[in-house]
């Protein structure tokens, strides 16, 4: 369990927010990993279908989930937790590797 504040000793945010907030950058990155990886491995026909889409859904799955740990971010600042909160690294560490997996997409669509 995770206490950011020193006054006392109940949580800043609750055990059961944390992994709700946690898991759904896991989930949508997991996605995103598996469908930027997929273009290197199809081939011939499945490739051009894979690249008809890829730009797009990058775009809006890396979107989403930069959204979306922003408003995680927005969060624990207003419930005055920590930069260093296991949320907000979380939220750093999935917006990184959302903006490498769309940088991915991008430059397997241009090979």
């Amino acid at each position: 369990m995770t206490t950011d504040n020193t006054e006392n000793s109940k949580p800043v945010i609750s055990p059961v927010t944390q992994f709700v907030l946690l898991i759904v950058p896991v989930v949508m990155n997991g996605f995103f990993i598996v469908y930027a990886l997929a273009g290197w491995t199809l081939v011939g026909r499945d490739r051009f279908n894979w690249s008809l889409e890829a730009e797009s859904v990058a775009a809006w799955v890396g979107m989403l989930i930069i959204v979306y740990c922003a408003l995680v971010l927005l969060y624990i600042r207003i419930k005055k937790a920590r930069w260093l909160h296991p949320l907000g690294v979380s939220s750093f560490g999935h917006i990184l590797v959302a903006i490498i997996l769309t940088a991915l997409v991008f430059i397997t669509l241009r090979l």
